[in-house]
């Protein structure tokens, strides 16, 4: 399964790595909302590699195309975020490309002009949805209110938008629908209809999927190498 991480999820990686990947004695981010967040796409990193030992041929893959990294370098990175889009691009051209291949340029460029009735603020937003639709992305990860609001069906606002078969949606709620199966291995399911976006982060089984498992160091490792 592909997964489009938006440029502000992958800053937020960059600048509070050691807390998204759970080491001792990291930053918190500054307000809960966040944490929420980013402690959620900790579990989702966790469980995609455990899941790729079990089953490697059904991996979760991070997409990482040229124009994402373009938006992200613009400015003048620090280091730490440099090391953390290096090691993002290098997943994606050991493993991830290899099975999902290059956006094509003119499946972009259509996209992004369907994509223009959403009429986002700014353009790179819109190039990179459109990116994940030309990808066949299953999931969009964002924490931008905009897109997040604009993608939405106005019926169901708590729920994620589907954008062209792309969800799209914060890593809370795609880790509110991941279920770990010990046969099946890794799927989604849907999220208890008592889930709080920004409440506390449940999984959507019943017994917690972490009580039989502990990251080791070899698994923070694999999260920095692996899929982020």
């Amino acid at each position: 399964m592909l997964i489009y991480l938006d440029a502000n999820i992958v800053q937020y990686c960059a600048d509070y790595g050691d807390f998204v990947y759970g080491l001792d004695g990291a930053t918190e981010p500054p307000n809960r909302n966040l944490q929420i967040e980013l402690h959620a796409l900790r579990e989702i990193i966790e469980l995609a590699v455990h899941a790729e030992v079990q089953d490697i041929d059904h991996r979760w893959d991070v997409a990482a195309p040229e124009h994402l990294f373009d938006e992200l370098e613009h400015g003048r990175p620090s280091p730490d975020q440099l090391r953390t889009y290096r090691d993002l691009r290098e997943a994606w051209h050991d493993l991830g490309i290899e099975k999902h291949g290059s956006p094509d340029a003119e499946a972009v460029d259509r996209a992004q002009r369907r994509l223009a009735r959403l009429k986002l603020k700014h353009p790179p937003d819109t190039l990179h949805l459109a990116e994940a639709v030309a990808m066949g992305a299953a999931w969009f990860l964002t924490c931008d209110k905009e897109i997040i609001g604009k993608t939405r069906n106005n019926d169901k606002p708590n729920e994620p938008g589907v954008i062209e078969d792309v969800t799209v949606g914060r890593p809370s709620e795609l880790r509110a629908r991941m279920i770990f199966d010990p046969v099946f291995g890794l799927r989604l399911g849907q999220s208890s209809p008592n889930q709080s976006t920004h409440g506390t982060v449940a999984p959507a089984v019943e017994l917690p999927l972490f009580n039989w498992y502990e990251p080791t160091a070899g698994d923070q490792r694999k999260c920095r190498k692996g899929l982020m």
